[in-house]
């Protein structure tokens, strides 16, 4: 899984390469300011891109004597970088934005077949990346694929508007409203990446707290118990986190004290097999006990 994470990381990389190199001879040929928003988000791509990649591949070696629950977290640390960035780029985007609608002007000049060309091809490659990401992070719940896919949702979009900005800005150039596109595009670039921005940041950093698994995952565990209901007596706490990519579960139940080890070790063996094929990526501790107050601390984790 880290190395189908890896390669589409690098395909990323390389076409963000190629896509900036391309915006900024749009930027020097006609000086949009649109094409100069897209060109900040570029470069806030490619450097959190990056460094995800080599978060990843430190985490590929996977769980070491002084890290036993492995790199996970370092996953939801990527994402704030990627946030970090949007919301740096959010703020030269607004100073600029501000600065042209005191002084607005025409976008014109060769630049501007180059940037609609780079924009179109940009609009179909992102919504590849897109698609392919949202599919990893789907099929492994992980936090640096679902704030790159979401990354690469806001480039489809933002790449649209840089299509839709140079396109009618070179349609009409001759007209004098046409000097009002090139900001209103950069506005719509804006508002879309400061949406992008806080769902990254909200998502990252509840997991970073050790927040509860989602309402979904928390049913998916009370019908497991459920199913086995007669074969303990009493729950007296759950607890549950993420760490990157990984589920953690620890249930405390009671027995019946007459029951023999064995017994009870098969019951815990069906609820852990249990849940771990329903929660992928799960991994469920399960502690008999008999005391109220392991449950009662438990319950106040969830």
């Amino acid at each position: 899984m880290y190395r189908e994470k890896l390669r589409s990381i690098r395909w990323g990389l390389a076409f963000g390469s190629v896509a900036l190199l391309s915006y900024i001879v749009t930027i020097v040929l006609s000086d949009s300011l649109t094409v100069l928003a897209e060109l900040l988000k570029n470069v806030a791509l490619l450097l959190a891109v990056f460094m995800t990649w080599l978060a990843l591949r430190r985490m590929a070696r996977g769980q070491d004597p002084y890290y036993n629950y492995g790199y996970g977290k370092a996953e939801n640390l990527q994402s704030l970088v990627i946030a970090a960035l949007m919301v740096v780029a959010i703020g030269i985007l607004i100073y600029e934005v501000v600065h042209r609608l005191q002084h607005p002007e025409h976008v014109e000049g060769a630049g501007l077949s180059i940037g609609i060309a780079s924009a179109a091809i940009s609009v179909g490659v992102y919504i590849l990346m897109w698609r392919h990401d949202h599919h990893l992070a789907k099929k492994e719940n992980s936090p640096v694929m679902e704030s790159l896919w979401r990354l690469y949702r806001v480039k489809t979009i933002s790449s649209l508007i840089v299509l839709a900005s140079l396109s009618l800005s070179l349609s009409f150039e001759h007209q004098s409203w046409a000097q009002y596109v090139d900001p209103a595009g950069s506005i719509m670039l804006l508002a879309v990446l400061a949406y992008t921005a806080y769902g990254v940041i909200s998502m990252s950093v509840y997991d970073l707290l050790d927040g509860t698994l989602e309402e979904s995952l928390q049913l998916a565990i009370l019908r497991e118990l459920a199913v086995h209901f007669y074969k303990y007596d009493n729950v007296h706490g759950i607890r549950s986190r993420r760490s990157g990519s990984n589920v953690y579960i620890e249930l405390f139940l009671e027995f019946d004290s007459e029951q023999k080890m064995g017994d009870v070790q098969g019951v815990i063996n069906e609820i852990k097999a249990g849940l771990e094929e329903k929660i992928p990526g799960s991994q469920v501790i399960i502690a008999p006990t008999t005391s109220p107050l392991a449950g009662s601390a438990a319950l106040n984790a969830t």
